[in-house]
């Protein structure tokens, strides 16, 4: 099986995202959710079944506290590690 690897596109996508996190803050997972929002084009590209995809967000659905300005290479590197070596 080929694997995947995320795009230029995914990583514009997902720095773009990232300048939304404080949207959604909330107390139980203070970032969590905007964090999952940002993994949305890594997962779509790194899992092409619906299930897996289900899965990874769940995974990333987690507390996650961060000052918003410095959240991108978090995201980066969390991207990275989800698509394995290369």
């Amino acid at each position: 099986m080929e694997q995947k690897k995320i795009t230029q596109g995914d990583l514009v996508s997902m720095f773009l995202r990232s300048n939304l996190q404080q949207a959604s803050f909330n107390f139980e997972r203070i970032h969590g959710l905007g964090f999952c929002y940002d993994m949305i084009p890594a997962i779509k590209r790194l899992y092409p079944l619906k299930a897996d995809q289900v899965a990874a967000l769940k995974r990333h659905l987690v507390f996650f506290n961060t000052t918003p300005a410095v959240c991108g290479p978090v995201i980066g590197v969390t991207a990275a590690m989800e698509g394995g070596p290369g």
